[in-house]
Order: C-alpha cells, then structure tokens, then sequence
C-alpha cells in the first residue's frame, strides 16, 4: 500500500529534523513547516487529496534542489507520494 511507503519515507524525514542536521534555521523552520502539515495529511482520511490540496509535493521540491543534507530523504518521499498518485 502506497500510503505505508510514504510513512516510511516520513519517519526518515523526521530523524533528518530531530536530529538539527540543518545549520540553516530558517530553511528547518520551514520544512518543519511542511513535515507537520504532511504529518496531518497522512493521518487525515483522505491523506492523497489533503497533499495535493495544499501543496507539499511541490514544496518538498523546492527543498530538495535546495538542500542537500535533506535531498534524498525528500526524494524518496516524493517517489512515494507519486506512488499513491501525487
């Protein structure tokens, strides 16, 4: 089921935050910013259209070709939001 490999890919994401690994504070300010509205997503009844809706595909993008430290952490969750059609 898609939805459990955008979980996984998540809970990497995550560790990626608790664990500061971004020097720069405004840009973890705003991935964690998207993480908790993606957070909400996932345990939402209809995770797929809350996604879209508000845009996070698109948003994890950004930080991907921006920041290196979280790029294939966000890569892997954007393969799996395009799993479940995002």
């Amino acid at each position: 089921m898609p939805i459990k490999k955008v979980k996984s890919e998540f809970e990497k994401l995550s560790a990626i935050l608790d664990e500061d690994l971004i020097a720069d504070k405004c840009t973890a300010g705003d991935l964690k910013q998207v993480h908790d509205q993606l957070q909400e997503a996932i345990k939402s009844r209809d995770p797929a259209q809350l996604i879209r809706d508000k845009k996070l595909a698109q948003q994890l993008v950004i930080f991907e070709e921006s920041n290196p430290v979280v790029g294939k952490a966000i890569k892997d969750l954007i393969y799996a939001l395009s799993g479940m059609g995002i």
